[in-house]
């Protein structure tokens, strides 16, 4: 009798323990799936132009994810026109990535506008990145919509090599001067300048300098900003001083025809002087040409003008419609360190964002970024990221067709300008798109 007391009470003792341990259990399990839930997917889309930048990106967010463990990443990164195209369409769909990057200027501030962007204030307040980050770039009406990870300038590559077989002994550095070398490598069976002309915004780039450089940086603000006309006397010189380069053939005559990476190649090749890129360009040189590259601001047009320079810069975001902003932030908290920024705007060949992450010191680094600060604040995004999406995408095909028949350059401003008539008001008039039903503010 004894023992079965002694059994009943050790069976009640046993019966009590694996319920302690299994409510212990089921609590860890809840535990650990309310973290998998609060982790989730983290859906991270990116736009690279070469195959330097995909593994630049991927070293970063490998680099998160040895950091984070618990979170599961998906990313996916396409060719950067392919992700231009699709990415604005997916940010009010069910689809919107946790995290994409983009680029500072008129198209950033329109989703901002339009309710596309999460707006990250406190984590810039959390984190005081005003003292650490430029964050004008990426302020619209008083708030913080993206980590800038990367700006760089855009400048005159040059093979010294090739000038120096066409008998040219420096670079240029005014517009009698290009034109002088353009004849002497033509002359020599050179392109002069290589230009990927079906990319439109490297066209885009020389309509840029040359107006900063003819007109100084606040006329050509205003041209950006719409309180300039097309029609005007000035833009017409501009184009009148590019007609001349055009028409003394300094471009290859079959450059619409060539993109980005077919210029670069004709540089990398020999078979051209000069090549008009953003510094990030330079991570992706062949060693053997390393060398005999060289770098310097855009040339001289007007002597009086203050330095004014394009220099774009890319940014992070957190779509509004993300599912996962918790572990978004964390991203962006990563990618913003010293260590991380500096870390990748080396391999993408362009400067960091963070003023307290170090500098890479090339020849190359500290001759483009002298570019950068000479021209202090006198800094342009560049034509495509400057104006509203109508404008950029009138502008690209006018100047594509002002390459083809510079002739008809009076009918393509008249084009632009009317453009310009419609394109600024609908990005400042037309009021924020509303909140989609279902969206996570």
């Amino acid at each position: 009798m004894a023992y079965i007391i002694a059994a009943s009470v050790g069976k009640g003792i046993t019966m009590k323990l694996i319920h302690k341990v299994s409510t212990v259990i089921a609590a860890l399990v809840l535990a650990l799936g309310s973290t998998a839930a609060l982790a989730g997917v983290l859906n991270i889309n990116l736009g690279a132009e070469d195959n330097t930048q995909r593994e630049a990106f991927k070293t970063l967010v490998n680099d998160f994810r040895a950091a984070n463990p618990d979170v599961d990443i998906h990313l996916t990164i396409q060719d950067l026109p392919t992700y231009r195209k699709g990415l604005p369409g997916s940010l009010d769909t069910d689809n919107a990535p946790d995290v994409f990057n983009w680029f500072a200027g008129d198209q950033m501030r329109t989703m901002a506008q339009r309710g596309e962007l999460d707006d990250l204030s406190d984590l810039w307040k959390a984190n005081t990145w005003w003292n650490t980050f430029p964050s004008a770039a990426v302020t619209v009406g008083g708030r913080q919509y993206a980590l800038p990870y990367q700006y760089y300038p855009w400048g005159l590559f040059t093979r010294r090599d090739v000038l120096e077989r066409a008998g040219i002994r420096e670079a240029p550095r005014d517009l009698s001067a290009i034109m002088t070398a353009c004849s002497k490598l033509r002359k020599a069976g050179f392109i002069p300048i290589a230009l990927g002309a079906k990319d439109g915004w490297a066209l885009a780039a020389w309509f840029d300098f040359i107006d900063m450089r003819a007109n100084g940086y606040e006329y050509h603000q205003l041209l950006l900003e719409g309180k300039a006309t097309y029609n005007d006397t000035d833009v017409r010189r501009t184009f009148a001083m590019w007609k001349q380069l055009i028409d003394a053939k300094c471009f290859d005559p079959n450059a619409l025809a060539v993109d980005e990476h077919g210029a670069e190649a004709q540089l990398y090749a020999g078979r051209a002087g000069m090549l008009l890129m953003g510094k990030v360009v330079s991570a992706s040189f062949p060693e053997v040409v390393r060398p005999v590259i060289d770098y310097q601001r855009f040339p001289t047009i007007d002597s009086g003008r203050a330095a004014a320079e394009a220099a774009p810069t890319d940014t992070f975001h957190v779509a509004a419609r993300a599912k996962n902003k918790a572990d978004a932030r964390r991203f962006l908290k990563f990618a913003s360190s010293s260590a991380a920024n500096a870390k990748l705007a080396k391999s993408l060949g362009s400067f960091p964002t963070n003023q307290f992450a170090p500098v890479a010191g090339t020849v190359l680094d500290l001759a483009s970024y002298k570019v950068l600060t000479d021209a202090k604040n006198n800094l342009v995004q560049g034509f495509d990221r400057d104006v509203p999406a109508d404008m950029a995408a009138a502008g690209i095909k006018g100047f594509q067709e002002f390459f083809a028949h510079p002739e008809q350059v009076y009918a393509i401003l008249n084009r632009l300008d009317a453009t310009r008539g419609t394109a600024y008001v609908v990005a400042t008039d037309a009021p924020p798109a509303p909140v989609p039903k279902g969206r996570k503010n």
